[in-house]
């Protein structure tokens, strides 16, 4: 079985690193920067945890670089000066926003290079292995690491999508809308339900299973036909309503609304349950 060395054992280095050792995989080396993390990387994954970042790798068959995104480029050209990189090894990162690009120093060296992006979140060890199974990993790279990103991916119970190298910004700005951006939703709801005096705990608790209903409508039936509520059904007044007491009570929260209902119009037309005239009457309405 291949060696792994884990450049960076943060959370998602530890999660890969115990989840890989555990199917059999080596651990020839990990590193980190700072002594404590040194000494968590030395206890979880119970591996040697050398000075060096180049003597990790070439404890490594297989290299991930587990780094904060904005310093991946610099460790990867940190190591292949200091000989950490050899021909035939494997050069791995985990970012979702950059593409394999960012490890052309490692492929200089000979190695194969891969973006290998886990479409997951992993606050902690424990969350995060629970959280592998049935995880999507986004792929793109040197043709001849498909196959092993591809045994990885069967190895941590996950599967894998394979996408152009140049669109790897696109890919992350599409996990963005619907991570990130859904939180900032999420927390406009709260804003709204705090002006009428109720905790945030209990704005979760109320809009929970209407989250999660909705969650599970677009995964059984697709954005469009799980899309509901007084723009797919054209009720102006409704919609008129919204923007008084948003106007009165959250005004900043205003702009966010006319945007998202301007989107939704488009929505519901492809729906087919808004009419060409109701939909030109929403959109003068919301001001688009």
């Amino acid at each position: 079985m291949k060696r792994l060395a884990i450049i960076g054992a943060g959370n998602v280095g530890k999660v890969l690193g115990t989840a890989l050792k555990a199917k059999g995989y080596r651990l020839g080396a990990a590193f980190c920067r700072t002594e404590m993390s040194r000494r968590v990387a030395e206890q979880v994954l119970r591996c040697p945890v050398p000075e060096t970042a180049a003597q990790a790798a070439q404890a490594g068959d297989i290299v991930f670089i587990t780094t904060p995104d904005r310093v991946i480029r610099e460790v990867c050209e940190k190591i292949a000066a200091t000989g950490g990189f050899r021909p035939g090894q494997y050069v791995l990162h985990t970012s979702g926003a950059h593409s394999s690009a960012v490890l052309t120093a490692a492929r200089a060296e000979g190695a194969y290079v891969l973006s290998f992006h886990p479409l997951q979140t992993f606050p902690g060890l424990e969350v995060g292995l629970q959280s592998l199974p049935g995880t999507f990993f986004t792929v793109e790279g040197d043709a001849a690491a498909l196959d092993l990103a591809a045994e990885l991916v069967d190895a941590l119970g996950g599967k894998m999508l394979s996408i152009p190298t140049a669109l790897k910004p696109l890919y992350h700005a599409a996990a963005c809308a619907a991570c990130n951006y859904l939180v900032t939703l999420m927390d406009a709801a709260l804003e709204m339900y705090a002006v009428m005096g109720i905790p945030a705990e209990n704005a979760m608790e109320a809009l929970s299973p209407l989250v999660q209903g909705t969650l599970r409508n677009i995964a059984v039936l697709g954005p469009q036909q799980a899309l509901t509520g007084p723009i797919a059904r054209g009720d102006l007044s409704t919609i008129s309503c919204h923007q008084e007491i948003l106007a009165q009570h959250c005004p900043a929260l205003l702009p966010l609304y006319t945007r998202l209902g301007l989107d939704t119009v488009d929505l519901a037309r492809r729906k087919g349950t808004l009419g060409e005239n109701e939909a030109h009457a929403i959109k003068q309405l919301l001001g688009g």
